[in-house]
């Protein structure tokens, strides 16, 4: 898979492809089947299939201080994108500028112009263009008029639960990792700097580990966890 920061390299003779767009925070089931949606149709088409994700949060942008905390890093995102299958993820640097972008130019100048799309697959609650002005119905109006398919799709799973970010981080918070691993469709991974605690560990009876600078934490409290080694083992 093709990892790119902005569309400036675009390789020479780019042609179409299809295209799923989001933040895609956490990778969770509702985003899989997003973007096995779109690898499929790509597949159909033989296209090449391309995730565009934003960074940083678009809300950390257009209302500073609001954004939630994130469930995946953003190379942790890539991994799992890469795993379904796509070809080419894409990092879209979300600007002051681009917040300000109205929605049918947000489209046509980097969608269409740029990117070439032939097909476009979002969640049905997708949103665009300044003010969020822009949804599923603008986009296949759109679509229409620059010559692409555009598809809404459900984030409902087959036990009626919507899947969201939000949802997932409202389970780790209060603690509840059963229902986020459902949701997220694996366990929650943190990943974060290990740092020199209380030493409770050795009341415990066996090791802990404290860390920093990670993404959603949850509720204070203390966690049994797997922790995988690059070598298979702890110190080699």
């Amino acid at each position: 898979m093709q990892r790119w920061r902005g569309l400036e390299h675009l390789p020479s003779g780019w042609g179409r492809c299809v295209l799923t767009i989001g933040v895609f925070d956490g990778v969770h089931r509702g985003h899989r089947e997003l973007i096995s949606r779109a690898v499929e149709l790509a597949a159909k088409r033989d296209l090449p299939s391309v995730v565009m994700t934003f960074d940083p949060h678009p809300s950390e942008v257009v209302r500073p201080g609001s954004h939630p905390a994130q469930l995946t890093t953003l190379k942790r995102r890539a991994d799992l994108v890469e795993e379904l299958g796509v070809d080419v993820f894409c990092v879209l640097p979300f600007t002051p500028e681009m917040s300000r972008m109205p929605a049918d130019a947000f489209v046509h100048e980097l969608l269409v112009e740029q990117l070439h799309v032939a097909a476009v697959v979002v969640g049905e609650n997708f949103t665009f263009g300044r003010g969020a002005q822009g949804d599923v119905a603008l986009l296949r109006t759109l679509g229409s008029r620059f010559g692409f398919t555009a598809e809404g799709e459900g984030l409902a799973g087959e036990d009626h639960l919507v899947y969201s970010s939000t949802y997932i981080r409202a389970c780790i918070d209060a603690g509840d990792v059963v229902a986020a691993e459902h949701a997220l469709g694996r366990p929650h991974r943190l990943e974060g700097i290990v740092v020199r605690g209380d030493g409770r560990g050795r009341d415990l009876g066996f090791p802990t580990a404290n860390l920093s600078h990670a993404e959603v934490r949850g509720s204070a409290g203390r966690r049994r966890v797997r922790v995988p080694f690059p070598s298979g083992r702890p110190g080699a």
